[in-house]
């Protein structure tokens, strides 16, 4: 007799996979009849808790975590998201196995690492393979993608409104009275898409708002290369008209441009004001810079994106889903109005 698993339970009763694991455990917000409806169908299956994970297909209730490890600097930033897909793949009778990448490797070496650690799903965290991962989609693994628009054609995805982040970012500079700013990216072939989103969401506010915008006005430079970071920005602030703010690509390039500025004799905000996505750089440690940010909630992500998973392991593949989460800015001390500023 095969073990009842949860998703049984949750087909039977009616309610989604994380609904039905919620009513079990008598956590979240479920109403006394669904609560009741799912401990009686589990009863009538006798369904017991964990009990289909352990006994029942256990190389279809692993699940992968796929993650390069080509950017240390920033696992602060995607570590919430990797915790929250943990807890409530946990949570709903699921194994999550982290299986850590070299970007610059092949993507059969990718295919080869998933189907090694024997998932029915894999989580692809910031991975920019779209073969391995049709690869893997054609051995009937089921993919959602995590933090990369690179796919939003392809696969199911839960990333960052890039767009909207730096055009939001823009207009708290407008706000300031800024007129004429900069921005600062650098080089990001693995992930263009994010690269091109901020840009364009910056350049449109700069258009609604009719301030101008030159070529010599946007730095692009290879990844965290400061020294030519420096030059650039030394030749924009020997022209006639001077920044007086600049939006980077992320704050842990905020770092660079802070460093390049003290070098010509600039500070932060005081010459020039400075407003930057991510929260990548930890606000608490000593002596980090303040910078005005466009937070992402990597959290929330993880949890949207481990919910959207279990809705594809429960039922049958539906239409493509792509969902995206605003950012929010959190203002720090890299921000001063300046003459004709509302705020």
């Amino acid at each position: 007799m095969q073990i009842p698993r949860l998703k049984d339970v949750a087909k039977k009763a009616g309610v989604s996979v994380a609904a039905a694991s919620l009513a079990l455990s008598g956590k979240g917000r479920i109403s006394r009849e669904v609560r009741a409806k799912v401990r009686a169908v589990a009863d009538d299956l006798s369904y017991r808790v964990g009990a289909g994970a352990r006994a029942s297909h256990p190389a279809r209730q692993a699940v992968g975590i796929m993650h390069p490890e080509d950017r240390a600097y920033d696992w602060g930033f995607v570590r919430p998201t990797l915790l929250e897909v943990e807890r409530t793949m946990h949570r709903n009778g699921y194994n999550p196995v982290l299986l850590p990448l070299d970007p610059r490797a092949p993507g059969d070496r990718a295919v080869r690492l998933v189907a090694d650690a024997c998932v029915g799903a894999v989580f692809a965290v910031q991975y920019a393979d779209g073969d391995a991962l049709s690869q893997l989609g054609s051995r009937g693994i089921k993919v959602v993608v995590i933090n990369y628009g690179g796919f939003q054609d392809r696969f199911h995805t839960v990333c960052v409104d890039d767009f909207q982040g730096a055009y939001e970012g823009t207009l708290s500079l407008l706000a300031l009275g800024h007129r004429a700013i900069a921005f600062v990216e650098y080089e990001r072939p693995e992930s263009p898409a994010v690269v091109a989103d901020r840009f364009v969401g910056f350049r449109k506010a700069l258009e609604e708002a009719k301030v101008s915008f030159s070529p010599q006005q946007r730095i692009t430079i290879p990844f965290m290369d400061g020294k030519l970071l420096e030059g650039k920005l030394a030749a924009l602030f020997s022209r006639p008209v001077r920044p007086t703010a600049i939006f980077a690509h992320d704050d842990y390039l905020g770092l660079f441009v802070i460093e390049a500025l003290r070098g010509l004799g600039l500070a932060v905000p005081d010459d020039v004001s400075l407003v930057a996505p991510g929260d990548v750089l930890d606000y608490g440690l000593p002596l980090m810079p303040q910078i005005t940010t466009m937070r992402i909630d990597t959290a929330l992500l993880g949890r949207i994106a481990a919910n959207l998973m279990l809705e594809r392991m429960q039922s049958a593949d539906s239409d493509l889903h792509v969902l995206k989460v605003k950012e929010q800015l959190v203002r720090r001390a890299s921000c001063r109005q300046v003459r004709g500023g509302t705020e």
